[in-house]
C-alpha cells in the first residue's frame, strides 16, 4: 500500500508538473493569407516558435482587412500577420502603425522587398539588347515578341481583371509602345506554360510579374529598366512618405474616373514594396520574448522565391519546406532571429 501511495504521489506530481508546463506555453495565433509566399513564412515562424520559444501556435484564415482589425483589437484572435505588404496598405498603416495613429501594430525591423515590373528572360537582354521598357516602342525591338505575324509584339499584362493590366496600358501610352505592342490577358497558368516553352527554346517573351514568385528561382530573368521613382501624385497618396505632387506616378482606377487612361501617366518604375511581419502590441506585452523574435526576423525575397518553387513546382508540403530550411539555417535563426530571447 505504501509503495502504491508513493507511486500515486509521484504520478500526481508528474501530472501537475506536466499540466503547469502545458499551461505555461505561449498561445499564438497567426492570421493566414492565401498566397504561397505567406503560407511558407507562416510555417517557418510557426516551427521556430514551437521549437525554440515554447509556443502553442494555431492559425486562422480571414480577409486581410479583418486580420489587421483583429491585430488592432489585441484580444488574441489574431496575434501575427506574417506577410504584410505595408506599402499597399496606406490606410491600415495610418490607422494602426504610424505615429498619430493608434500604434497597435508592430512591424519587424527589416522588411523584405517585393517588386513589380515588366520582365524578359536575361538572354533577351544579352542577345538582343532590349534592356529598357522604352525599347518596346522601337519597331525592331517589338518585332522580336511578335508571335502571330501581325507586326506587333505581345506583352502579357496579367490576367483579365488584374490591376496590373491597367498599369501596363498607362505605361504603354506614356512610353509609346502602345503603338508597337499588344497586351495579352490569358490566365496565369496559360502564361506560365508559354514562359516555360519560350525559356526552353530561347524565344523572346516579355511580361508583367512580381516578386517573390517561383519563376525567379527557376529562370534567369531581368526587369526592364525605367526611370527612378520619385513619388505618387494622386489624392489617395497624400499623407504618405511617397506622395509628391510633382512625382512621376499618376494612376487612376477605371472606377475613379471615366477618363482614367487619359488622366494617368506613369513615367517611372514602381518602387519596391516593403513586406513586413506584423504583430499586435497587446501580444508583445503578453509575450515579450516572442515579440523580440518577430521584430528580429529578417527575410529575403530570393529565399521566399525558393520556398514557393519547392511548394508550387516541386509539390513539396509547406511543412517539409519549412523544416528543411530551418535545419539548414540554424546559425541565422539562433544567432540573429532569436538573439537575446533564449
Amino acid at each position: 500500500m505504501l509503495k502504491y501511495l508513493r507511486m500515486t504521489g509521484i504520478a500526481a506530481i508528474s501530472l501537475a508538473t506536466f499540466t503547469a508546463f502545458a499551461e505555461a506555453k505561449t498561445k499564438v495565433t497567426i492570421g493566414e493569407l492565401d498566397w504561397p509566399g505567406s503560407r511558407a513564412i507562416e510555417q517557418v515562424l510557426k516551427q521556430v516558435m514551437e521549437t525554440y520559444l515554447d509556443a502553442d501556435v494555431g492559425t486562422i484564415a480571414a480577409a486581410q482587412e479583418a486580420l489587421y482589425e483583429a491585430l488592432d483589437k489585441g484580444d488574441g484572435t489574431v496575434d501575427i500577420v506574417a506577410d504584410m505588404w505595408t506599402d499597399h496598405l496606406p490606410q491600415q498603416m495610418k490607422n494602426y502603425v504610424l505615429p498619430g495613429g493608434r500604434q497597435t501594430i508592430i512591424l519587424n525591423d527589416t522588411p523584405y522587398l517585393g517588386t513589380e515590373g515588366i520582365f524578359v528572360p536575361t538572354y533577351v537582354v544579352e542577345e538582343h539588347g532590349v534592356k529598357a521598357l522604352a525599347d518596346l516602342a522601337k519597331p525592331e525591338a517589338a518585332k522580336l515578341f511578335d508571335t502571330d505575324g501581325n507586326g506587333k509584339g505581345e506583352l502579357w499584362a496579367g490576367a483579365v481583371g488584374w490591376e496590373s493590366t491597367n498599369h501596363t496600358q498607362v505605361r504603354g501610352k506614356t512610353d509609346g509602345f502602345d503603338k508597337t505592342m499588344e497586351y495579352t490577358t490569358v490566365e496565369q497558368a496559360v502564361f506560365l506554360a508559354q514562359l516555360k516553352d519560350a525559356y526552353e527554346n530561347k524565344k523572346p517573351i516579355v511580361f508583367y510579374y512580381w516578386t517573390p514568385e517561383w519563376i525567379f528561382a527557376a529562370y534567369k530573368l531581368s526587369k526592364l529598366e525605367e526611370p527612378e521613382f520619385n513619388g505618387y501624385t494622386t489624392e489617395g497618396a497624400k499623407g504618405s512618405e511617397r506622395y509628391n505632387e510633382k512625382g512621376c506616378y499618376t494612376f487612376y482606377q477605371p472606377q475613379e474616373r471615366n477618363d482614367w487612361l487619359e488622366a494617368s501617366k506613369i513615367s517611372c518604375g514602381q518602387p519596391p514594396t516593403r513586406v513586413n511581419i506584423a504583430h499586435s502590441k497587446a501580444f508583445a506585452e503578453r509575450a515579450p520574448k516572442v515579440s523580440q523574435f518577430l521584430k528580429q526576423v529578417k527575410l529575403d525575397a530570393d529565399v521566399v522565391n525558393e520556398w514557393i518553387l519547392a511548394m508550387e513546382v516541386e509539390k513539396k508540403p509547406v511543412e517539409e519546406v519549412a523544416k528543411a530550411w530551418i535545419a539548414a539555417n540554424k546559425a541565422t535563426i539562433e544567432g540573429e532571429w532569436l538573439k537575446g530571447t533564449q
